[in-house]
């Protein structure tokens, strides 16, 4: 399986309740208020980190039914934070807030929307943006992210962008087993979901098979 198996099963799932309301819940109460509150300052900052959290919510639905993936990487509140010192290996450690961040000398080198394994022994990495305009600029950061990836795994890793409307033409930066995927609205389907239904709850990890802590991914 490839970047665009992955990009393929995405696009081809439909968003449930389930994950919209899980996805929600993912965020911390403050960005949670401002999801809800077109007002706020934060609003489109909340609409980003939910989108980001949909489509890693919807993955971790599909690949309960597609043998082809082996494993997700969790995040958001679904990862175990574990505090960093100086003493900590490199490699992949979580955020406080469940982000996936790769630290090199006690330095955060990057930061990673999704990460998911194959089958077939690849390794694959998303970059979720809800505009896909500003894909056009994100061709050295990808470029980085590839090579850091190496460093740790010893292989080439596939890259997938996901956006919540269609590109217009297809980045430079995305190479032969690169994908892309469009999740339509994705970063508005929290409307469908009143807000009653994720202010203030907390709700307990969806069952998965394939989610796995990052250190294991």
């Amino acid at each position: 399986m490839t970047a665009a198996d992955v990009a393929e099963l995405l696009s081809a799932s439909a968003v449930t309740s389930g994950e919209i309301r899980r996805a929600a819940v993912h965020l911390p109460k403050p960005l949670r208020n401002s999801l809800y509150d077109d007002s706020s300052s934060e609003h489109r900052t909340a609409e980003g980190v939910f989108f980001e959290a949909l489509v890693y919510e919807m993955i971790l639905a599909e690949s309960e039914t597609a043998d082809c993936i082996t494993a997700v990487a969790a995040k958001f509140s679904d990862a175990e934070y574990v505090p960093y010192d100086k003493y900590s290996p490199d490699g992949l450690w979580y955020s406080k807030d469940g982000e996936i961040r790769f630290k090199v000398g006690g330095r955060v080198k990057a930061e990673m929307d999704l990460l998911v394994s194959t089958a077939d022994g690849v390794r694959v990495f998303a970059e979720i943006i809800v505009n896909p305009a500003k894909a056009s600029g994100l061709g050295p950061e990808i470029a980085k992210k590839k090579q850091l990836l190496k460093q740790f795994y010893g292989e080439n890793p596939q890259f997938l962008l996901v956006t919540a409307s269609s590109l217009k033409e297809k980045p430079e930066f995305l190479m032969q087993n690169d994908a892309y995927a469009v999740v339509p609205a994705g970063n508005e389907a929290y409307l469908s979901i009143h807000p009653g239904e994720v202010l203030g709850k907390k709700l307990s990890p969806v069952f998965s098979s394939k989610r796995v802590d990052g250190k294991k991914w």
